[in-house]
């Protein structure tokens, strides 16, 4: 079954969007971030978002490309690896993205605040290249 363009062009606007508010909170100062603490807790809250974006982007394609539906985000992302969809170090990166989109929700007082900034200005941009990889492999825009 083919994938639904129009369910995936929904999940990479909500993506999009997290990344983009992600992205206004990191770009500040470390004082300006760190001065007020519903910044921390607003770029954990869209990091949530944007990797349950990218999950459900990578179930609805494991669904319809014929595969078994993970049991965790993590495999998620090694099984498009195996069907050629994304490349094996961008699936290795979402995966660590999203043992620790886990550890937020699971374990959320184990989190290191400043672990949070550094993902947030370095590593989200994974996400972008998943939508750009993505896309690719469908022949579509999802940007």
């Amino acid at each position: 079954m083919k994938p639904d363009l129009h369910v995936l062009q929904a999940r990479a606007t909500s993506l999009r969007q997290n990344l983009e508010r992600i992205s206004r909170l990191a770009s500040l100062p470390d004082e300006q971030f760190w001065s007020n603490e519903l910044h921390v807790d607003s770029v954990k809250l869209h990091l949530i978002q944007a990797m349950e974006d990218a999950a459900s982007i990578c179930t609805h394609l494991i669904a319809r490309l014929g595969g078994t539906a993970p049991s965790a985000y993590a495999e998620c992302f090694a099984s498009l690896h195996q069907r050629g969809v994304i490349d094996e170090p961008l699936a290795r990166r979402l995966q660590m993205m999203a043992r620790f989109r886990n550890l937020l929700v699971h374990r959320y007082w184990q989190v290191d605040d400043q672990q949070v900034l550094r993902i947030a200005r370095e590593d989200v941009g994974d996400l972008l290249e998943f939508l750009r990889q993505v896309g690719a492999y469908l022949g579509t825009r999802l940007m």
